[in-house]
């Protein structure tokens, strides 16, 4: 387990193949494959022009698809996960509430921007674990969109590409999120971090350390953004923004006795310190300082806990035990309320601290942790299997 042995593109997609043909008799056609992402440090500052450093994981969203010629103007989807949908090409008039809602949006603004999509068959797949606070929404979006352009040829630049599923989200799954995983999928390389100013929509591309590996450690507790939690963060970080009258990237924390309310403060408080965390960051990576990287990613973590109060108990006692198991850093990463944590450690000492964070989570009451050791991978992309 010290090495990333996460199954091959090729390796996932046999199923899906496998699943087109039983279900609806075809051969694949087209396929795509998103990943998902992990941020390594700065979150929840995206929605205030804030930054952040994810990168994509080779963990996938992948999708298999076919030409449907038997007349409904409509997809046939099938998940293994999820189960089965349609989704009209005629538009869909009311929100179901549930993951297809993620596809419908994608699907409503490319024919808005004029994309002739045709009736055609699909199955979806992959190893990315929903909920787990690794952008599984974003990665459906993406590689969906991947797909309608192969089908289409109507092909966006990564950018509008982004911001299309990021406008999905908000208007059809009712999650008013930032820009920063609809970035990461979009954007994501091969060995390479993405630090990414959300006020100016750049990125910048971070090497990581050649001996540090990256962990995800799901908690287990499956958490869902459109339940209100992330939007009641995001209007209590827009009420700060009232108050001080400018953006928190542009506030100092000797700024923070302007705002009246207590919480909102606290909710200030994290994310003006955040952006000055990436920096740091990004700064220590530079100068080949992985323990001063490390601490800031303990830092984070504490804030978004106390602060920002979008941990849980399971979260925090994965990154104490993460500490106490000789990871140079750990953090939540993500949305928050359940999902996962992130830790960097030596390569050298990845069995070793495998087997000490996997005794105190246990120790602590919990059941068995599911440990992923990923590798920085490319964005979404689609291609011809025939």
């Amino acid at each position: 387990m010290t090495e990333s042995h996460n199954p091959s593109l090729t390796a996932l997609l046999a199923p899906l193949e496998t699943a087109l043909g039983s279900r609806f008799e075809k051969e694949p056609i087209w396929a795509a494959a998103a990943p998902g992402r992990v941020n390594i440090i700065g979150d929840h500052t995206d929605y205030s022009e804030g930054l952040a450093l994810p990168m994509g994981i080779d963990l996938y969203t992948l999708m298999v698809a076919a030409p449907r010629d038997d007349g409904p103007q409509a997809i046939r989807v099938f998940s293994a996960e999820e189960g089965e949908a349609e989704l009209s090409l005629r538009g869909s008039e009311s929100r179901r509430g549930d993951w297809t809602d993620y596809l419908d949006g994608v699907l409503a603004l490319y024919q808005e921007l004029g994309a002739a999509v045709p009736p055609f068959d699909l199955v979806i797949g992959g190893d990315l674990p929903l909920g787990a606070g690794l952008s599984s929404s974003a990665s459906l979006e993406l590689c969906f969109a991947a797909l309608i352009e192969r089908i289409t040829g109507h092909a966006l630049p990564p950018l509008d590409r982004a911001l299309l599923c990021q406008r999905a989200e908000h208007d059809y799954a009712g999650v008013p999120c930032g820009i920063l995983d609809q970035f990461a999928v979009s954007f994501a390389k091969e060995h390479i971090a993405m630090l990414l100013d959300c006020r100016d929509q750049s990125v910048t591309e971070v090497r990581l350390p050649d001996d540090v590996r990256v962990a995800i450690v799901d908690s287990g507790v499956r958490h869902a953004l459109g339940d209100g939690g992330y939007a009641e963060r995001r209007a209590q970080v827009e009420t700060a923004q009232n108050s001080l009258g400018k953006s928190l990237r542009d506030s100092g924390l000797e700024e923070l006795t302007l705002i009246p309310d207590n919480r909102v403060r606290q909710r200030a408080q994290h994310v003006i310190s955040e952006n000055s965390r990436v920096t740091a960051f990004v700064e220590a990576l530079s100068a080949n300082d992985e323990v001063t990287a490390g601490q800031l990613m303990y830092e984070s973590h504490r804030s978004l806990s106390r602060d920002f109060a979008v941990s849980c108990i399971e979260l925090d006692t994965l990154v104490t035990a993460a500490q106490n198991a000789g990871a140079l850093g750990a953090r939540m990463t993500g949305g928050g309320f359940g999902g996962s944590m992130v830790a960097f450690v030596d390569r050298a000492k990845t069995v070793a601290f495998e087997k000490a964070l996997t005794a105190e989570f246990r120790t602590a009451g919990f059941t068995e942790p599911t440990i992923r050791w990923v590798t920085a991978a490319a964005g979404a992309r689609s291609w011809t299997l025939t």
